[in-house]
């Protein structure tokens, strides 16, 4: 770091303190500020703390930091995520910790990103080996009969034109037969053509969206905001992915969500499928039709079968299915939660079944789960140990145990796990877990007795979140595996008190981690290499 821009951050601090100091309530002692930059003019903060704690009332968040956030992040050369930490006293001193590796977590612990660009790998599936069932045709026949019906009952004295084709165009990727054909016939519905109320909109759009695909969470994000990613259809249709380059949007909502050519599709789909993506699909991907004609067919079908109705504003809407079904029917039909006697052993799963939970049950037998292919998650509290072995008949993904005992030998070698989350207060042996060459996230919070000692073993790891003393145990007797991109130091439980005469009385008021553990944390994760800058100086009180 330069230090005449450490100087300039330096006078933008002692600017902001003293913002803040004349803006904070009477009495104050200390104050801190949790903010961020993003660059491009975008900024936030997670609000001021005051001490004493009676002063965090109501309107107390009411000061404009925006400008000095936004002007740290400009001065410092940041890259996107900048983390501003200030503390100051009323006294006239202040300290602010700036970094874009070091960020608190949405609890009270902290991130630290050694490699910001890495995500979860995708686990490798068959490519569907079935062919298009759309007809161009047969499109091109139905679009036509669909804009005649719809004129007629819209009663338009006037057929809508529909933008004309374009004379040349030449993609870099491959679109549906059917949907090739009617961009022969026309560029787009001119807003004139909606599907399930999504505007079919031209090449132009069709090409800038293939290549950007701006609502999708990317780099290490997806291992905190978008760690399960399902896909809402038929087994296998769509493949299990936050995204990809093959899911080509054609008509939009105008809200950020799109229907989209699949031309990737999972082994039991078909290319040129329809499917549902976009900023409010971050759960997964939506099965809608198995190909443009169908799902022209199904509005034409509905034109036809009178099948419309006028709500009270006069719109009109054509009752041609629903787009978001097998989304709406995940959890009755994709989801299943057991306990009890229906554990041992579990009953009720299907080949549809996603996600199985196990709970409060005396004893567990999950040799069922070989009736349930589909499975991607399994979850289990409140139990007592478990054979986890017929696992390896699944292609499960995501495990959540929090059981008395945790044995992960029944794990050994299994090809897809990739996330775990232990919760147990006994000892578990992770080495099983070492034989696993997809798992790329783990979770020990909740396992404080975990012997940590084997994570050197997890060469693919790339997520790892522990307590400060499984840290500090860990990092004292190995270096971290190079393959680890976010290490998090997770929030610790309430101290309590040896003496104390009142409730509110009984936990120590400060919470750990606090941020000198964080920082002495972040040294020793990266061996004195760490990104953070600490800037300390005095202001005006």
């Amino acid at each position: 770091m330069h230090k005449d821009r450490e100087d300039a951050a330096a006078a933008v601090l002692t600017d902001l303190a003293e913002l803040i100091a004349g803006a904070a309530p009477r009495g104050w002692r200390r104050a801190e500020l949790h903010g961020y930059a993003l660059g491009e003019g975008s900024s936030g903060h997670r609000g001021f703390r005051f001490l004493p704690d009676d002063l965090n009332e109501y309107g107390a968040n009411d000061i404009d930091v925006h400008p000095s956030l936004c002007a740290l992040h400009t001065l410092l050369g940041a890259t996107e995520h900048l983390t501003i930490d200030l503390e100051l006293e009323a006294r006239g001193r202040f300290r602010a910790i700036l970094s874009e590796r070091l960020d608190r977590t949405d609890g009270r612990g902290f991130r630290y990103l050694l490699d910001p660009q890495s995500e979860p790998p995708e686990v490798g599936v068959p490519a569907s080996t079935a062919g298009e069932v759309g007809d161009p045709a047969e499109a091109v026949a139905l679009l036509n009969e669909y804009q005649q019906r719809l004129h007629a009952v819209l009663e338009l004295p006037d057929k809508p034109d529909l933008p004309p084709p374009l004379e040349e165009w030449d993609l870099d990727f491959t679109l549906p037969n059917d949907l090739s054909a009617l961009y022969a016939v026309a560029d787009g519905g001119g807003g004139h053509v909606q599907f399930h109320g999504f505007a079919w909109f031209g090449l132009e759009m069709l090409e800038e969206l293939s290549s950007d695909h701006w609502w999708v969470t990317r780099g290490w994000r997806r291992f905190v905001h978008n760690s399960f990613v399902t896909e809402f259809g038929p087994p296998a249709a769509i493949r299990r992915v936050g995204d990809h380059r093959g899911w080509i949007p054609f008509a939009t909502d105008t809200f950020g969500d799109y229907l989209a050519v699949d031309m990737a599709p999972g082994p039991n789909g078909r290319p040129g499928q329809v499917i549902l993506i976009g900023r409010h699909q971050d759960a997964g991907p939506i099965y809608v039709a198995e190909s443009v004609t169908e799902l022209i067919r199904s509005h034409a079908d509905a034109l036809r079968s009178d099948r419309i109705e006028h709500d009270e504003d006069g719109q009109l809407w054509i009752n041609s299915g629903d787009a978001y079904h097998h989304q709406r029917r995940y959890d009755d039909v994709c989801r299943l939660t057991v306990s009890g006697r229906d554990a041992g052993p579990v009953r009720g799963l299907t080949a549809e079944t996603r996600e199985l939970l196990v709970h409060d049950a005396p004893w567990v037998d999950l040799g069922a789960v070989r009736e349930a292919p589909a499975l991607v998650k399994f979850s289990i509290h409140n139990c007592a140990g478990l054979d986890l072995s017929p696992l390896q008949e699944t292609s499960v993904e995501v495990l959540s145990l929090a059981t008395d005992t945790i044995d992960l030998s029944g794990l050994h070698g299994h090809p897809t796990i990739g996330r775990v989350v232990l919760r147990s207060a006994k000892p578990v042996d992770l080495r099983p877990l070492a034989s696993c060459p997809n798992l790329h996230t783990l979770d020990l919070t909740d396992a404080p007795a975990a012997d940590v000692s084997a994570l050197g073993q997890l060469t693919n790891l790339r997520y790892l979140r522990m307590l400060r003393p499984q840290w500090q145990e860990f990092l004292a007797a190995q270096p971290l595996p190079a393959s680890l991109a976010v290490a998090e130091l997770a929030e610790e439980p309430p101290r309590e008190r040896k003496f104390y005469w009142s409730f509110d009385k009984a936990y120590e008021k400060t919470r750990r981690p606090t941020m000198a553990d964080a920082l002495e944390w972040a040294e020793n994760l990266t061996g004195q290499a760490s990104d953070i800058l600490t800037i300390k100086g005095k202001f005006k009180p």
